[in-house]
């Protein structure tokens, strides 16, 4: 009980906590991006799964330029919602786990588990409704598949995601600690799985029926539509078998981006901004594998 009252939430908190956990969290993820971002690259580059598809220093700088303009948003939003929180404004106590209350070892994990099939929901809304995809075809159009994918998300996708999940919390009263650590969680799970490195096969095998390895997410990232519209989880891969949405392919298979995507503009900066708002190329390319 002492535990779960040290991580909620008060109604008020007073600017120095306010500041003191702003200041923690933030250097929590900057921390964790980083470890997990020069950890995963020294792994490619010492045994890589694959060659590289595309220039690596340009393809670099655009998705790790995507990742400091998404981390500054939200950072500010997560400011902006702590100072909410601050003068009373957000009904944390609301929805049935607040409600119910139930102890921290089993609250926790039941609300990773729920933001986690929030989030497969969402990936899945991403790929099936048009004016969503327009914003995530950014991050498909990646013509090669590495750690520094898992950043290259639009502003765009950012912002409508966190309000998908904002919603979520509220709804299902999920708590604060829950969601950092599920976030936390799923940043490290993102870059592991787009990760270019071989997991041991005897690892890999189990992973494909608990946690999404590199192997089921390199799937996803290839230009078929058939394997896109697959492998949409997360963190746990029981949703994509509970809903059928699971697929394998020959792993040496190593093919990415998408036809409708222009090479170039797949590489610059600014085209990745402008890309949701443009009409797709009509020089399609054919997937060959």
């Amino acid at each position: 009980m002492g535990l779960a009252a040290d991580f909620s939430l008060p109604r008020r908190l007073d600017c120095r906590k306010l500041e003191s956990r702003l200041v923690s969290q933030d250097l929590l993820r900057s921390a964790l991006f980083f470890a997990g971002l020069f950890t995963l690259l020294s792994w490619e580059l010492a045994a890589p799964h694959h060659s590289p598809q595309a220039p690596r220093l340009r393809r670099w700088a655009a998705n790790l330029g995507l990742a400091a303009i998404n981390g500054l948003v939200v950072t500010a939003l997560c400011a902006a919602c702590y100072a909410i929180a601050a003068a009373g404004g957000l009904p944390w106590r609301i929805g049935p786990l607040e409600l119910l209350g139930p102890p921290l070892w089993v609250r926790l994990p039941a609300e990773i588990v729920l933001l986690d099939l929030l989030v497969y929901g969402l990936h899945r809304a991403y790929h099936s409704t048009p004016w969503l995809w327009r914003f995530h075809q950014v991050h498909h159009s990646d013509l090669d598949l590495d750690v520094t994918s898992a950043s290259r998300f639009h502003l765009g996708e950012v912002l409508i995601s966190a309000g998908g999940k904002f919603g979520a919390v509220m709804m299902l009263g999920i708590s604060p600690l829950g969601l950092v650590v599920f976030e936390t969680v799923m940043l490290l799970a993102a870059q592991f799985q787009h990760s270019n490195i071989r997991v041991m096969p005897r690892i890999e095998r189990l992973l494909w029926w608990s946690f999404v390895p590199p192997a089921m997410h390199r799937v996803h990232h290839h230009p078929n539509r058939t394997d896109l519209d697959s492998n949409f989880g997360t963190l746990l891969v029981c949703w994509d078998r509970l809903f059928d949405t699971l697929r394998r392919r020959d792993p040496d298979v190593a093919l990415f981006g998408l036809p409708e995507i222009e090479p170039r503009r797949a590489l610059r900066f600014g085209a990745l901004l402008a890309m949701p708002f443009r009409r797709p190329s009509t020089a399609v390319r054919t997937p060959t594998r």
